[in-house]
């Protein structure tokens, strides 16, 4: 019996949990025994095989991961680490996909596209990525917490891989060797690369033009 339908490949490979996924394309699309479950629509949402229902996705990786109780990926029973893990989750989480998806979403027709807002979203990204990228440089480790691999570094380097592979082109690379090499590190683990497959860096960033424009 699969232990639950979850959206946190990664970890529940790691953790060799049995998971059924179900995939929901957007929120306004989600099917009535869907919206049964998550009443907001929102992605993702667990179910657990004993019915437990989890939505909002840091509680869930958290949940998830914390089946295997030998685990190190949620700080290996150092408190400080642990509510690091937490806060690189939650910054990542409401801070940089937030203002990354303001960014893409209007260039490929996902959103109305408004040059300035995008251009305002393209900038607070880059700003938050900024503050990765003085953090890893100040460290000794190639990891955001402690000397090891966490779920910090699963969970930032998933949300921003669509920055990587459509935005940060090589002089943006270049300019940030810290975040680029802990990024490409963490994809080389197998944890993440078995699920993720290659790293796709972008070789120029998307143009702030609307979606029919692009290629013109």
């Amino acid at each position: 019996m699969a232990f639950g339908i979850l959206y946190t490949r990664p970890v529940a490979k790691a953790s060799n949990l049995p998971l059924d996924l179900v995939t929901i394309t957007s929120s306004q699309q989600a099917p009535e025994e869907y919206l049964k479950l998550n009443p907001l629509g929102k992605i993702p949402t667990f179910v657990g095989a004993n019915g437990f229902i989890l939505s909002e996705c840091i509680a869930i990786a958290i949940y998830i991961t914390s089946q295997d109780k030998t685990t190190p990926l949620l700080g290996s029973g150092n408190t400080e680490n642990h509510a690091s893990i937490l806060r690189w989750m939650s910054f990542a989480n409401s801070e940089i996909l937030p203002s990354l998806g303001g960014w893409f979403n209007p260039l490929i027709g996902r959103s109305p596209f408004v040059q300035e807002e995008v251009e305002l979203n393209r900038q607070a990204t880059l700003k938050r990525l900024q503050i990765i990228e003085d953090h890893l440089a100040a460290k000794t480790t190639s990891y955001l917490v402690g000397e090891t691999l966490s779920l910090a570094d699963l969970f930032v380097a998933g949300i921003i891989a669509g920055a990587f592979r459509f935005f940060l082109d090589g002089e943006w690379r270049g300019a940030h060797p810290a975040c680029t090499k802990w990024f490409l590190h963490v994809y080389e683990q197998p944890i993440f690369s078995d699920v993720a497959g290659r790293p796709v860096l972008a070789e120029e960033a998307m143009a702030n033009v609307p979606p029919g424009k692009r290629g013109e």
